[in-house]
């Protein structure tokens, strides 16, 4: 949702999210509203995207993948390749469902953005505005923006299954109460797809209209996405990809039941094509237009892309509302992925170029990858920057360090201790102990086994010098003692 519902656990994109990790291929096409016909690549950076996606669907044995280039107003590449289930081998197609994650926060993110403009939605005031039973309570006292920027302070979860029926939103979303506080609002930013769900019942809110309806109305139709939709009764009458995951280096196989809940819509579920978000991608970097026509205002546009929070670790980037805003040695860059039981998506917009890469596909686990370089010097005649290396010496901690950040720690019902051993530090999380060494200031790896896969956790200061967050996957982990 979520970067995945059964999240990478608490990690996988850390801020690095912001780029290079993108999984990127495709085919060529006119943008109209309806899927785009596949053609075979015709220019060299064309046949090198589609050598390079089938060589990393056979590495990461991936079933299927969907990818669409838009540049300057039109699809230049879009190419299915593989199946839509790998029961029946039906191929998928660019007109394919698949079920893309948090990249539906942009999504949501524009609805409300829109909203805000027509003076139906006040992002800086309380919810419990918008929710009255949520009146008196802690959890009332939040703000759309900080729903949207994920500084609300709330806990994260991704919840596969759950209630069904477009009444489920606001049933649970009534009900949330202060618990779901994992830290002061506005403290530092943490990943929160509640958050966002919460976001999707305001603005059901706020336009007297049920979220589905209105972001159909307002996003989905007018931008030219015919049959993406939130609803799985209507998906199953469209050409729709099932989901699939498997163990790293083994065949997939479909995911079952296939996963819906209707309460977390707004976060990470609704069901489009690569071309359907192409086609959003060059409506948001043309100001709100596609086809000559204004889907949301210039000022809709701005509020999305402003970023809020700075992201720790990480020089330039921030969340704005659904998307990761970035710079690369001057290269401005909106980004954001998603993945959710057996898919994963991904979609990178380069604005001052109007170039967009989406790339979805049908398997969890290893993503496909490589192939965005080839993009961008194919397209701009331009190498991508190359995003600063993160540290890679390992060493001990200093003693100072080690002060600094043995604690407890805990998000919802995780908790982990970092404890002195020696002059090292271990981390114990769930009765396991784990080593730890440090790469450079303020960045610990955390080995785990039994195949020693690293975990990278970015240690935050507070103002005493002390950690008071770990910062992983954007979740941030607070100190809760010493």
């Amino acid at each position: 949702m979520m970067h995945k519902i059964a999240e990478r656990g608490v990690g996988a994109l850390l801020t690095t999210l912001v780029i290079l990790a993108a999984l990127m291929f495709g085919g060529l096409a006119l943008l109209t509203r309806d899927a785009a016909a596949q053609t075979a690549p015709t220019t060299d950076w064309q046949r090198q995207l589609d050598s390079a996606v089938t060589a990393e669907m056979a590495r990461t044995m991936t079933p299927g993948v969907q990818v669409a280039v838009v540049h300057q107003g039109r699809v230049i590449y879009a190419k299915a390749y593989g199946a839509a289930d790998v029961e029946t081998s039906r191929p998928l197609t660019n007109a394919s469902l698949l079920r893309i994650g948090s990249v539906t926060k942009m999504v949501t993110g524009a609805v409300a953005a829109e909203l805000a403009e027509q003076g139906k939605l006040d992002l800086r005031a309380p919810i419990s505005r918008y929710v009255p039973s949520l009146e008196g309570k802690r959890v009332g006292t939040v703000t759309t923006h900080q729903l949207l920027t994920h500084t609300a302070g709330w806990l994260d979860n991704a919840v596969a299954y759950g209630r069904m029926g477009e009444g489920a939103l606001g049933e649970v979303m009534r009900e949330v109460t202060d618990t779901m506080f994992s830290h002061a609002p506005g403290a530092i930013i943490s990943y929160s797809n509640p958050g966002f769900s919460m976001a999707g019942y305001v603005i059901e809110r706020a336009a007297g209209e049920r979220y589905a309806s209105i972001t159909d109305r307002m996003i989905l139709r007018p931008v030219g996405m015919p049959h993406a939709t939130f609803r799985p009764l209507e998906a199953m009458v469209r050409d729709f990809s099932q989901g699939h995951m498997g163990m790293p280096g083994r065949a997939a196989t479909m995911v079952r039941p296939f996963t819906e809940n209707t309460a977390q819509w707004a976060a990470g579920f609704l069901m489009a094509s690569a071309t359907d978000m192409a086609r959003f991608a060059a409506m948001l970097m043309d100001g709100g237009v596609i086809d000559g026509q204004r889907v949301i205002s210039e000022g809709a546009v701005r509020r999305m892309t402003t970023p809020d929070p700075r992201i720790p670790g990480d020089s330039t980037a921030r969340y704005a509302y659904g998307l990761v805003i970035a710079e690369q040695q001057g290269l401005r860059i909106w980004q954001h992925g998603g993945s959710i039981n057996g898919f994963d998506a991904i979609v990178n917009m380069f604005p001052d170029e109007k170039l967009a890469v989406v790339v979805l596909d049908n398997r969890s686990g290893p993503s496909v990858s490589g192939a965005l370089p080839i993009v961008f010097r194919g397209v701009t005649g331009r190498a991508l920057p190359a995003s600063p290396a993160p540290p890679s010496a390992e060493r001990l901690p200093t003693a100072d360090e080690r002060r600094a950040v043995v604690g407890q720690y805990k998000f919802g019902p995780m908790r982990i201790e970092i404890a002195e051993q020696g002059d090292s530090l271990v981390f114990r999380q769930a009765g396991a102990s784990f080593g730890v060494r440090m790469l450079g200031n303020d960045r610990m790896k955390v080995m785990v086994p039994p195949m020693a896969q690293q975990a990278n956790v970015l240690l935050v200061r507070g103002a005493d010098g002390r950690v008071a967050f770990l910062h992983q996957g954007l979740r941030a982990i607070p100190r809760v003692e010493p």
